[in-house]
């Protein structure tokens, strides 16, 4: 009895050896969640996938002869910056050169997406295992292709100020004909904060800047000093029109009518009395003459 109880045991432990084995070696299984996609790669035959091998949900595999690779395929964003503190904590700020020969360093964020029904021509080309491994790859080298190619066509000035739009959507929509053969779309393509040229170019355009400034604040003024004057000048020139119309109405009609009007007012002021002083003499100084009081 004692022996067979052994046998048992020693059964039971092979059993799960194999069936450790089994599952290590001949059957496993895995779980691809919402928003993935996984495929089946032989490990045998050299292309390894067909759109046959696109999985989801509960899998189960050889991993003796099968890899499962699984990819995001929910909206991905990435930003190249020079920023330590924002993506990767090293320097990966793009740099490309415009028409006009000025290097220009720029902040880049890119928002793609992979077709679920793409992912074995994906995996195909790039031999990916993860999205990561594209994105800082692969991706990157493109867009910094895209944006000499396409910065090649503008000068500083332009996608410096009226064209960044212009050459910013031309950027997004070179980089979607690259990858749309593959089953990436580009969903959003931006440059973040604003463009960094050299120091010296930097400077130059601040002194324009400062230039068109005041070049701007002098022609108010001139504009303002010029209100001005052309005002005083309409004032004076309504006064000496008022004076013209005055001196015009002073003919001598009117001059004795106001003549006569001081002489009433004289005499309705006077007490009877003789003026004790006489004027004499027409033009010049006059000597005064006492009069003597009447008695």
């Amino acid at each position: 009895m004692r022996n067979f109880g052994v046998r048992i045991t020693l059964i039971g432990l092979l059993g799960l050896l194999a069936l450790s084995l089994l599952f290590s070696f001949v059957l496993n299984w895995t779980v691809i969640p919402p928003g993935y996609t996984g495929i089946h790669v032989n490990r045998i035959v050299s292309r390894g996938v067909s759109r046959e091998d696109v999985v989801t949900g509960f899998v189960w595999y050889n991993p003796v002869q099968t890899q499962i690779v699984v990819y995001p395929t929910f909206v991905q964003r990435v930003v190249w910056t020079a920023d330590m503190h924002e993506g990767n904590p090293t320097n990966e700020e793009i740099t490309f050169n415009t028409r006009d020969s000025t290097p220009v360093s720029v902040d880049v964020a890119v928002s793609y997406l992979l077709d679920p029904q793409h992912v074995p021509e994906f995996y195909t080309k790039f031999r990916a295992d993860r999205i990561e491994t594209f994105t800082h790859g692969f991706m990157r080298d493109a867009t910094r292709n895209v944006l000499t190619d396409v910065g090649s066509e503008y000068n500083f000035d332009d996608i410096n100020g009226t064209k960044k739009e212009e050459f910013i959507q031309k950027a997004q929509d070179a980089l979607n004909r690259r990858f749309m053969p593959v089953g990436i779309s580009i969903q959003q393509f931006g440059i973040v904060g604003s463009l960094r040229p050299p120091r010296a170019l930097l400077d130059a355009i601040s002194a324009k800047n400062t230039a068109i400034q005041a070049a701007i604040r002098t022609e108010n003024e001139l504009r303002q000093a010029t209100a001005e004057a052309k005002k005083r000048v309409a004032i004076a020139e309504g006064e000496a029109s008022a004076n013209r119309a005055l001196a015009s109405s002073l003919d001598d009609k009117l001059l004795e009518w106001e003549r006569l009007k001081i002489q009433r007012e004289w005499v309705a002021k006077w007490n009877g009395s003789a003026p004790s002083t006489l004027v004499s003499g027409v033009s010049g100084a006059a000597p005064l003459i006492s009069v003597p009081a009447v008695k």
